[in-house]
């Protein structure tokens, strides 16, 4: 919208204090009267008639130019005369461009086209220095300093525990055999073979008496029929918990307690951090330990399920790791007995 006072000639009339005054018009002077001359005696001949100021002749607007040009190049002709050949190698001759050029190549740090003049710029560059190749940092977390903790108590060299515990090799044996309890299709923990009988879940200690007492007889047996019926049930559900294979599980490479030749071999595939592996060694273990020697022995196969157990296979290293040092079964005891304490740690 245009407000009324923005329109021409609206508004309030202007201030004549603050306009210019005008200049008057002067009056023409009329020059006095002055007396006639006396009228000839013959008339006089007309008067020329009046015409405009002559015009200046053009020669000067070409000679000024022409002047300009010769007395430019005497001078470059004086200069060439009395410089050429007698400037000093060293100093380059100066030229319009120079101060622009150093200029420039004092104001930009990035070495340009212009830079590379200067000497900085045209040094060598210095070799850069490689640098040593440097250890990568070892692994420490919460989980390993207490597992740490349990090989002192075990009076271990906790050095050379920390340095098996992180070496690649130790993993290796964990997941070896874990892919051999895969092998023999076992996917959960605790896992059992008693000779060649799958027991499936920490079950009560009388079902595991029971097929001991079985294997130990003279023939053992190789069907369900020779087994009670709480066994039977057992082989019954699905999936079976209790299964008679064709062959019994290659134990080497496991740590074994009691007589590797024994007639009668438990291998448990267990994980450390499985609170079911743990009630079984809580609950059942200790009804067998009093069988395991001569006739009965109980080997150890690594089985960690370390898609939900993430401390596991750190577990099962340490393990390995302790029995390196000859104390297998206590740090297995420990790991067990204070499950509760690292399963959560920070690995």
């Amino acid at each position: 919208m245009t407000h009324p006072s923005d329109e021409p000639g609206s508004g309030p009339a202007p201030d004549a204090a603050a306009m210019p005054e005008a200049v008057p018009t002067p009056e023409p002077v009329v020059a006095p009267e002055a007396e006639a001359p006396p009228a000839p005696a013959f008339p006089a001949p007309p008067a020329p008639p009046v015409r405009g100021r002559a015009r200046p002749p053009l020669w000067p607007y070409f000679l000024t130019p022409a002047a300009v040009l010769l007395g430019a190049a005497a001078i470059v002709l004086a200069i060439v005369l009395t410089d050429g050949g007698d400037s000093d190698p060293a100093t380059p001759p100066m030229s319009p461009a120079a101060p622009v050029a150093t200029a420039t190549a004092i104001a930009t740090p990035v070495a340009t086209a212009t830079t590379a003049a200067t000497p900085e710029a045209t040094a060598t560059p210095r070799p850069t220095a490689t640098p040593e190749p440097t250890a990568p940092p070892q692994e420490t977390s919460a989980l390993l300093a207490a597992f740490d903790r349990y090989a002192n108590t075990l009076a271990l060299d906790v050095a050379r525990f920390r340095e098996c515990s992180l070496d690649p090799n130790t993993r290796g044996v964990v997941n070896s055999q874990l892919g051999q309890g895969v092998a023999l299709g076992v996917n959960g923990t605790p896992t059992f073979f008693v000779n060649n009988k799958r027991i499936v879940g920490a079950l009560p200690a009388s079902v595991f008496l029971e097929i001991i007492d079985a294997e130990l007889g003279e023939n053992p047996p190789e069907t369900l029929d020779a087994y009670s019926p709480a066994i039977q049930q057992l082989a019954a559900v699905n999936p079976p918990r209790f299964v008679i294979e064709a062959a019994r599980p290659d134990p080497r490479g496991a740590a074994i307690k009691g007589n590797p030749d024994a007639p009668v071999v438990i291998v448990e595939y267990s994980d450390f951090q499985c609170p079911f592996c743990q009630r079984w060694f809580a609950d059942v273990l200790p009804e067998l330990e009093g069988r395991i020697g001569d006739e009965l022995a109980l080997a150890f196969a690594h089985f960690p399920l370390t898609q939900i157990h993430p401390n596991a296979e750190a577990a099962h290293a340490a393990a390995e790791c302790a029995g390196e040092q000859g104390k297998f079964w206590e740090m297995h005891d420990l790991l067990f007995e204070r499950q509760w304490e690292w399963e959560r740690l920070r690995n």
